[in-house]
């Protein structure tokens, strides 16, 4: 886990979490530390939180390894004050079943907090499946009966001084306290999301390639090189040769974009 990811987790902690007169009790889905990398667990160690952590594999900072990855039995509903996962959701190919069994086992008016990058490099562990735009939060607490808290995508800034490499998601949501009806009705929806899962597990096998790969690469080799020109203004533009290739590649409406383009360039001081 990266020290942004931590940071936010403690953000999350600290405006929702603390001071609670009970003792919170918090289930963090994915929490093994792969390759000794620092988890979650430090930041609720104190008194006043009931630490649990779950994963699919036992391992360091697992107390939890349900023998369905997408049904958790082991796991009564409703029975814990806030669940949290951070760098899972990219990994996991039916993320939103994973979302249907986190909002089961959370307590009405119970906190979901979630962490998951928009960007960063391919990173397997075992499948790297997903990133996570501004519209996901919404999108994917909306599907599963949680009420949006906040939510907030971080642009990449090199001058940080923390890595913004991942530009994650920090997506915060509220399972609404409801009546008996409106709970079995929620109840109804969740098992039905979690019904959908697959019989067997996802293989970690790169899909294949074919001809239609092998076609594209061919007409991306067979292009025009692409050189930048200066512009007016000091904008950098496209060379007449990535102009060319555009004008015999693409349609209509976005070759009319390309002669503008082209007439800009043509505009542009040499030297």
């Amino acid at each position: 886990m990266h020290p942004s990811s931590r940071l936010k987790m403690q953000a999350f902690r600290d405006v929702y979490l603390t001071g609670s007169a009970t003792q919170c009790r918090v289930l963090d889905v994915g929490s093994m530390a792969h390759e000794l990398q620092d988890t979650y667990r430090p930041l609720f160690d104190g008194p006043g939180y009931d630490y649990v952590g779950l994963d699919l594999d036992p391992g360091p900072n697992v107390d939890i390894v349900p023998a369905d990855p997408y049904q958790w039995s082991e796991i009564p509903d409703r029975s814990f004050d806030a669940v949290i996962t951070g760098q899972m959701l990219e990994h996991n190919p039916y993320f939103w079943i994973t979302l249907a069994e986190i909002t089961r086992v959370t307590k009405p008016g119970g906190l979901v907090c979630t962490i998951a990058p928009s960007g960063g490099f391919t990173h397997r562990y075992p499948l790297d499946c997903w990133r996570f735009f501004p519209d996901a939060a919404s999108a994917m607490f909306g599907y599963v009966g949680l009420e949006m808290v906040e939510a907030y995508v971080e642009e990449k800034d090199p001058l940080k001084a923390v890595s913004t490499l991942w530009a994650d998601m920090l997506a915060i949501g509220r399972k609404g306290d409801v009546d008996e009806g409106q709970q079995a009705a929620l109840d109804q929806r969740l098992a039905a999301i979690v019904a959908t899962r697959p019989a067997a597990a996802l293989g970690v096998e790169l899909p294949p390639t074919g001809p239609a790969i092998s076609r594209y690469q061919h007409m991306v080799a067979t292009m025009p090189a692409v050189a930048v020109v200066p512009a007016a203004g000091g904008v950098a533009a496209p060379s007449r040769g990535l102009i060319g290739a555009m004008k015999r590649h693409l349609p209509q409406r976005l070759k009319d974009a390309a002669k503008q383009l082209l007439g800009t360039t043509r505009g542009a001081p040499q030297g």
